[in-house]
């Protein structure tokens, strides 16, 4: 999956997601339906980022989903 750097972090009230992050599941969405790149990305979520106060699992989730289909 995705190297163990920093992917994601949040500033204002935003999400910023590592270009590494994007790129790889960008590259995965070819190849996968959107249900399972879901699910990818829920494991990724759950297994890799930690939650700041106010955060859910589920925004950054929906987050990085709308990332991933952005400019399509």
């Amino acid at each position: 999956m995705v190297q163990q750097n920093i992917s994601m972090w949040k500033g204002n009230d935003k999400y910023y997601w590592s270009k590494e992050t994007i790129t790889f599941f960008k590259s995965e969405s070819e190849s996968l339906t959107r249900e399972h790149l879901e699910d990818q990305v829920r494991n990724f979520v759950e297994d890799q980022c930690q939650l700041e106060e106010g955060d859910t699992e589920e925004k950054l989730v929906k987050d990085l989903i709308s990332k991933i289909y952005e400019n399509r």
